[in-house]
């Protein structure tokens, strides 16, 4: 286990929220031998966390006044709500006491929240990405977006991490059977899917069973497979826990997650992991980990007709996705704690270095 004693990780509660940046920090947590965290936010209730946030302040400075030892903080933050919060932090953090500190961006569509901003918003963006000393992103797609946009070269690409599993074989036992993970909603592209697959029942009907897990807009998820009659293919589990989420996996032949925008998403890096081959788009930083018939099947976002191609490539090339499944779980070991913990302490260790010198 690597020491991150003077390191203080910022971000919501990750053993009562959902998401991305809960999954990153249990498995920091996990593989971390000191852990010092302190919760940004609380609850999944954005009118709670809104009204409990001034607590939230008046706690990291109590923190950071008993805990003399940090050197970095290190915020996990995304877009929209999650960036004011992280901005005050920010604050606390480095003016008030003169701490090196990390923005570690998270969030799909930062681009877009950037865009659409006011100028006020834009201006603290700006300030907090320029004197960070450090922003991490996810990918090399975000790093040449934030270095364009924002004109800094502070900039590091750290991966997602995931566990680490052992390879598997994917053997296909009757039905295709296809994994969605993530939230339910136009930007990560399910409804494409169902389109796909409602547009040509005769095609994969007793061919693919889907298995749909996660949060968001439930009620359209359930009333599109009712209208389309889909119940005999499709299957919504709703918000998967870790222990179902294995089991999930493992059951498995491929991972679809045809989105709009993304970050680096933790679903397909799981995907990999168990030896699946990836549908995907190549949005955000996905070109980094899928390569069109080598690990999975590259679809445009919004393409019905290319998402109903690759359905069908896998459902008539067993052979390929055994091989696809193997350069998956190969691609996935880069994402491993062991892996991304060294990147990350590296970063830490030159910050620790710049700050006890000053």
């Amino acid at each position: 286990m690597i020491n991150f004693n003077n390191i203080l990780f910022v971000a919501p509660n990750f053993k009562k929220r959902k998401g991305g940046i809960a999954s990153v920090l249990n498995i920091y947590a996990k593989n971390i031998k000191t852990f010092h965290f302190f919760s940004s936010a609380f609850y999944q209730n954005v009118r709670l966390n809104f009204l409990l946030f001034p607590i939230n302040i008046i706690g990291l400075i109590g923190y950071l006044i008993i805990r003399r030892n940090i050197k970095v903080v290190h915020i996990h933050g995304a877009s929209r709500g999650s960036f004011y919060r992280k901005y005050v932090l920010f604050l606390v953090a480095k003016k008030l006491f003169s701490k090196s500190v990390i923005y570690h961006v998270h969030g799909a569509e930062y681009h877009i929240f950037y865009k659409e901003a006011s100028s006020f918003v834009k201006k603290r963006i700006k300030k907090m990405i320029k004197e960070v000393d450090k922003l991490i992103v996810l990918s090399d797609e975000w790093k040449r977006y934030f270095s364009q946009t924002f004109n800094v070269n502070h900039i590091s690409v750290l991966n997602n991490v995931i566990d680490a599993q052992k390879e598997r074989t994917n053997t296909v036992k009757g039905p295709l059977n296809i994994l969605f993970l993530g939230k339910i909603g136009d930007r990560k592209g399910i409804f494409d899917v169902l389109e796909a697959v409602s547009s040509n029942k005769e095609i994969f009907q007793g061919k693919i069973k889907i298995t749909i897990g996660g949060n968001g807009s439930i009620k359209k998820l359930k009333n599109y497979i009712e209208v389309h009659k889909l119940e005999s293919i499709v299957k919504f589990v709703g918000w998967v826990l870790d222990s179902q989420k294995k089991v999930l996996l493992d059951d498995a032949n491929v991972m679809i997650l045809t989105s709009y925008n993304e970050g680096l998403p933790i679903s397909l890096l799981e995907g990999m992991s168990y030896s699946l081959p990836i549908i995907s788009t190549h949005v955000g930083g996905i070109p980094q980990i899928l390569t069109h018939k080598s690990n999975g099947f590259v679809v445009e976002p919004g393409h019905i007709n290319q998402i109903i191609e690759a359905l069908k490539f896998y459902i008539d090339n067993p052979i390929d996705l055994v091989q696809h499944s193997k350069n998956s779980y190969n691609k996935s070991k880069e994402f491993f704690p062991n892996e991304v913990l060294k990147t990350l302490n590296e970063i830490n260790s030159k910050l620790i270095r710049i700050n006890t010198n000053e």
